[in-house]
């Protein structure tokens, strides 16, 4: 079996990088996005991922993405490993765990001194992952309310949909929103735009509120027929925050919504005032490292300071 970088990955080996990815998420990254976002942003490791091929199969991945942490002690750049999958007829071979381990090894040797992850932990490689040091560091919360079923409502002359020409506007509101905060507090400059480019940012599904002529507010929603969900809203005041997640309650079709992540410890006693029913009891969760050293759950709470009011993770800030 082969390790090799992105680069060094043929371009025909491509399909079989894409079906392991599609197996396991039902999503892939195209070589195009991934050359995107290595020209305009840092936010890509140098090599940006490790492949393993064993007789020119690609059996094995994971990407690596470098981004500002913000820390009790101060902000360090740190590791986000992302796509850690393995091919079906490959498991329990140690194909991630070698990969995992060249990755490490990577990231040591360019002065990279924690590495992050998102996964359930009902996945085995949960275990795979506490064997190689990382810890379930934080759990997002999630709140609920169910609406009374009712006509969907105008969402009111200061609120809109978001336009390519604010991005920037949005990328500044959630740089001021993100000062004194720990955690994922700043993003990569050009963030917004970036995933404007490659689709993950949606405008139709970006809500603003305008204030003396420009956004002072915004919020990132998914909707279907089932519920309305947000788990990005950033905003000046309570008062636009409440606004916003008004405008969200207004365009449920069932009544269903769900708010999670940083939205939640934000928003705090207003959800629970407007009928929220609030908990941090998902499976899936972030996990921290220490490269190179054995470090116990609490230590790595207290490093990352995922527990202090102060923390700070958006759904933007899953990778």
């Amino acid at each position: 079996m082969k390790l090799l970088t992105f680069d060094e990955l043929p371009e025909g080996r491509d399909p079989g990088r894409a079906l392991i990815s599609l197996a396991a998420f039902g999503e892939a990254r195209h070589r195009r996005t991934v050359d995107r976002w290595r020209r305009r942003s840092t936010r890509l490791a140098d090599y940006a991922g490790v492949f393993a091929v064993d007789r020119g199969v690609v059996v094995g991945q994971a990407f690596v993405e470098r981004f500002p942490y913000t820390f009790p002690h101060g902000t360090e750049t740190v590791s986000g490993i992302a796509g850690v999958t393995t091919r079906l007829d490959h498991a329990q071979a140690g194909v991630a765990r070698t990969v995992l381990q060249e990755v490490h090894r990577r990231e040591r040797e360019a002065g990279i001194r924690f590495a992050t992850l998102w996964t359930n932990r009902s996945w085995s490689a949960h275990r795979l992952y506490e064997e190689l040091g990382y810890r379930d560091v934080y759990t997002p919360p999630l709140a609920v309310r169910i609406l009374p079923l009712r006509r969907r409502r105008p969402i009111g002359t200061k609120l809109r949909a978001a336009r390519h020409s604010e991005l920037q506007e949005i990328e500044r509101l959630h740089a001021q929103s993100g000062e004194g905060r720990w955690g994922f507090a700043q993003r990569v400059d050009g963030f917004a735009r970036m995933a404007a480019a490659d689709g993950e940012f949606r405008l139709k599904d970006t809500l603003v509120t305008i204030g003396r002529g420009r956004p002072s507010g915004y919020a990132v929603f998914q909707s279907d027929h089932e519920r309305i969900s947000c788990g990005e809203l950033v905003a000046h005041s309570a008062s636009s925050r409440g606004v916003l997640v008004a405008a969200l309650e207004a365009r449920t079709r069932s009544g269903l919504i769900t708010l999670r992540d940083g939205v939640v410890d934000d928003l705090g006693s207003e959800l629970r005032r407007r009928g929220y029913v609030t908990a941090s009891a998902g499976w899936f969760g972030l996990m921290g490292t220490e490269l190179g050293r054995e470090r116990s759950r609490a230590e790595l709470v207290r490093e990352f300071g995922t527990h202090d009011p102060r923390f700070r993770c958006l759904a933007g800030d899953r990778f």
